[in-house]
This record gives structure tokens, C-alpha cells and sequence, in this order.
């Protein structure tokens, strides 16, 4: 029989879906990524086409199998991560409407109703986190409640986006306790069901998938998945995670006290505790491994700003770098490395759909201040680098109000890919940075959690923090730190100034 000695991640995300293979010392043996667009039907809406995320995983692992000569027997076992996202599903786990996605703002009225009728305490004292929309999914389903009655009596599940792969997996229907954790409807302590609020919000208890743990086995891949993937009939799958607990696990941040901070689509600042912290500006979610804790500061528009930056003003740049054989991301880079810290003096409010930590304003909008005749491209696309630093800069001061300041911090997702980019933020933070040797965080992570679910023990819990030993470190600059101070603080200043303008603009 042939060994098996690899396992595989998936990740379900944003704007795009990742698949990767690791062998059992951490080395990603094959991968394949597939983009999709966010979907915008009206003016303060984000959604997304669940049948986009399985076309992708199939795509994806086709291509794995068929062109980059990987035996799908080897395979030991899939983990999967996804972004935040809901949508009811039939019997049968087809989608009866688009998944509405972390970025919509359509239930700021459902938000209130929550508020008067459930009660922010009573909320606040069971999952330990604020009623708001986007990051978390209730308001989200009493909109769904209010406005689509029909598609709530004909649903089987309400399901999220690995929730969905596991499904056309395995044919299961279940969510794991991290992702519980952000829909205000599970004990954030027990990782169980709260029926009674989600009857109380409109929501049939019939809706709830099952509880389970991520590294947990919910089932296996069935005849007809594997048909449509390539993977091996019979190839356990286990329970999935929140990309950001798997970014986090996949960055080695595991024992209380670790730092972790993953900038993809989103960006997420995590540190590990023994138990929930009360402090209404913070995430709390439900870990991957029992009795953990992930402390969580999440923006909306990270890598999203970079990406609606490229698509709105980049197609010149587009064809340079294509003339220049060099990616467009690349691309932008160099450009932005000719520009002066602090950009000449132009800031970027990352506030494309609202924000989430630490300011919860779901009216905020993307801002450029302070641009000038001298203004030029390059500093436009620093700007941008340097606004998603000083977003995570405000979360960390947030979250060093209850914990010690960490001496280093790992950094993953996209834009580790940027050494310029690591540098801006160990510059913005004040502390070194080590970027991942497997920047890759949220596939890793999955594969650590699907190991300790399989028992393999050449990969224990804590295995990302031997990988991030050997990242490249970032150290802080003097002299740009104190560009960068005088630039944050008018950063702040513009929020603040900007805030009623925001608020008097009407509902997005």
C-alpha cells in the first residue's frame, strides 16, 4: 500500500482559493491558486457565488494531481481554513442564494434590532464578543430573516465557506467551534449551540450544523468528490478552522502570550490566552486546540486595498510590468520603493468597506489625505503599504492595553511576499518582524491541525514556531520610526476629524 506521507490545505478566501501539499517536514510539495471577484449587486453590499470556492478547490487539486505529479494516495488528509462568509443551503448543500461576505454592510438596521431585543450583555456574556456586522453572522441571518422569509423556510443549513467545501467533501454537514465562535450563537466556552437565541432571532434550530472541533475527523471524501477533485475516496477530512486561527497556528503562535499578525485580504492581529478577554474592542474566538483562546484584532481592507488600488489605477502599470516580464504586485512594489518614507506626507484610511477593529464603523470609507502637486504614482502605492500598517499599528495598541508587548512577531500572508512591505511594518510597529519562511500561513496551519487529528507526530502542535525560527527578520529603522510616528498621529487625527463626516453620509 502505497505510504502516506503528505497532507493538504485548503483555503477558501476572499478573493481567491489556495491548495497546498506539505510533507511531513513542513515543505509545501505543490499548490495551486484560483482567483474569483467579490460580487457588489448594490451600493453597501459584498457578496460571494459559493459554487465559485468548489470550481476552485476542483480546479485547483485537477491541476495539482494531473500537472504537478502528486499522487493523490499519498495524501494523508485534508484541513480546511475559509474567510468569513453565510448563506443557506438545501438538503443536498446547494446554495440557495450568494454567501454574504465579511465586507457587506446591509444589516446595520438588523445590528440595532439585535441590540434592543437579544441585548449586547447577554450577547457579549455568551460568545464574549459585540454584536456587529461583518465579522459576525447573526445580523447578517436576521436580515436574511427579515427580507428573504422564503429561503429561510426552505433551507436545510445555514453554512459558511469551509463548512461548504467539507460538505461537497464529504457530505456532511457541520461547523467547527472557532468559526461558532463569530456568529453569536454558540457558548464561546463549551463550543455549543445557544438555541434560544437563534430561535429568538427568527432562525429554526433545524439550521445549525453540527459542532466540531478542527482537528477533529468529520468525515471522508466520497466517491463522487473524489470523481470531481482527483483526491482519493475514503481520505479523512477534518473539521476546519477560521483562516485566521489556522494563519495563526500556521505562524507558531499556540502558547499564551504568542503574537501572530497575517495580512491576506484582511488583515489580523492575534495573540493566544487562557480565556476570553473582555474588552469590547477585541474578537474572541473558540481555538483549535482545547482550552485556547485566540485574541483577534481584524481590519477589513489589507492586502483588499492593494488589490482595489491595482484595479482601479494600475492598468499602465499592468503593461509595464508585463513589458518587463514582472507581476504586477512586484511591480507595484519597486515602484514604491522609490517613494520616501512617509510617502511625502500622503496618508491612505484603509476604510474601503467600513472597518472593523479597532474603530467598528461600519461608515467609514478609504480616504487619501495630503497629496500635492508633487505628488507621484510611487507614493500613491506607499501610501497604501504604509495606511494597512498603520491599521494594525492602532489594533496592537489596543491589545497591549491587556497583554505584554511581544519581542517579535511573525508575519504571514500575501504581504510577507514583500520585503519592502515587512520592513514598512516593523518600522510602523516599532518591533522586529520575522517573516515566514512559509508566508503561506493559513495551508500550513490546516495541515498542522489535520496532523494532530491523524496523530502524525512528526508534526505537533507548536510545529509552525519551529518553521518561523528560520524567517527573515526585519528590523526597525530610527530614523524612518520617527517618520512614521509624526505620520500616525495624523492618521489618528484624520479618523477622528472624518468620523462625523462618515456618520452624516446615510446608510452605505
Amino acid at each position: 500500500m502505497m505510504h502516506k506521507d503528505l497532507l493538504l490545505g485548503i483555503d477558501v478566501g476572499t478573493t481567491g482559493t489556495k491548495c497546498s501539499v506539505y510533507d511531513f517536514n513542513g515543505k509545501r510539495v505543490a499548490s495551486a491558486y484560483r482567483e474569483y471577484p467579490m460580487l457588489h449587486p448594490r451600493p453597501g453590499w459584498t457578496e460571494q457565488d459559493p459554487s465559485r470556492w468548489w470550481d476552485a478547490v476542483c480546479c485547483n487539486l485537477q491541476t495539482i494531481f494531473q500537472s504537478q505529479d502528486i499522487d493523490k494516495n499519498r495524501i494523508a488528509a485534508v484541513g480546511t481554513s475559509s474567510t468569513n462568509a453565510v448563506f443557506l443551503a438545501d438538503r443536498q448543500g446547494q446554495p440557495l442564494c450568494n454567501a454574504i461576505s465579511l465586507h457587506d454592510q446591509r444589516s446595520g438596521p438588523q445590528v440595532e434590532w439585535l441590540k434592543e431585543n437579544i441585548g449586547e450583555e447577554r450577547i457579549r456574556a455568551l460568545a464574549a464578543n459585540r454584536i456587529a456586522n461583518g465579522s459576525f453572522s447573526l445580523p447578517a441571518l436576521r436580515w436574511l430573516v427579515e427580507n428573504r422569509p422564503d429561503l429561510i423556510k426552505g433551507a436545510h443549513k445555514l453554512m459558511v465557506p469551509c463548512g461548504y467545501v467539507i460538505q461537497k467533501l464529504t457530505g456532511e454537514f457541520t461547523m467547527n467551534r472557532p468559526r461558532m465562535s463569530l456568529t453569536l450563537m454558540a457558548d464561546i466556552r463549551t463550543g455549543q449551540w445557544d438555541t434560544e437565541i437563534a430561535e429568538q432571532t427568527g432562525l429554526p434550530a433545524r439550521l445549525l450544523p453540527s459542532p466540531c472541533g478542527s482537528a477533529e475527523i468529520v468525515g471522508t471524501v466520497t466517491q463522487w468528490a473524489a470523481s470531481m477533485t482527483g483526491l482519493a475516496a475514503g481520505t479523512p477530512v477534518t473539521g476546519g478552522t477560521i483562516d485566521t486561527v489556522a494563519a495563526t497556528i500556521g505562524a507558531g503562535a499556540v502558547d499564551e502570550g504568542d503574537f501572530a499578525l497575517t495580512i491576506g485580504s484582511s488583515g489580523r492581529l492575534c495573540s493566544i490566552a487562557g480565556q476570553p478577554m473582555e474588552d469590547p474592542r477585541l474578537l474572541n474566538l473558540y481555538g483549535a486546540y482545547d482550552g485556547q483562546y485566540i485574541i483577534v484584532q481584524s481590519t477589513n481592507n489589507a492586502c483588499v486595498s492593494l488589490r482595489w488600488f491595482r484595479d482601479t489605477f494600475g492598468r499602465e502599470a499592468a503593461r509595464q510590468a508585463q513589458a518587463a516580464g514582472c507581476g504586477i504586485y512586484p511591480y507595484l512594489d519597486r515602484l514604491a520603493d522609490t517613494a520616501p518614507a512617509g510617502a511625502g506626507g500622503l496618508i491612505w484610511l484603509p476604510y474601503l468597506a467600513g472597518e472593523q477593529s479597532p474603530v467598528w464603523d461600519t461608515r467609514a470609507r478609504g480616504v487619501f489625505y495630503g497629496a500635492g502637486l508633487e505628488t507621484d504614482y510611487p507614493s500613491f502605492i506607499r501610501a497604501v503599504l504604509e495606511g494597512v500598517a498603520f491599521s494594525q499599528r492602532h489594533c496592537l495598541e489596543v491589545v497591549l492595553d491587556r497583554a505584554a508587548r511581544p519581542d517579535i512577531i511573525p508575519l504571514g500572508g500575501g504581504a510577507a511576499n514583500s520585503p519592502l512591505w515587512c520592513r514598512i511594518f516593523a518600522d510602523v510597529l516599532g518591533i522586529p518582524v520575522a517573516r515566514l519562511r512559509s508566508n503561506e500561513t493559513e495551508t500550513l496551519g490546516d495541515i498542522i491541525i489535520a496532523a494532530q487529528a491523524m496523530g502524525i507526530h512528526e508534526i505537533a502542535p507548536d510545529f509552525g514556531k519551529v518553521l518561523a525560527a528560520d524567517g527573515e527578520v526585519f528590523w526597525p529603522d530610527d530614523v524612518r520610526a520617527c517618520v512614521y510616528d509624526r505620520q500616525y498621529r495624523v492618521y489618528r487625527e484624520l479618523y477622528q476629524a472624518l468620523k462625523p463626516v462618515f456618520a452624516g453620509g446615510g446608510e452605505q
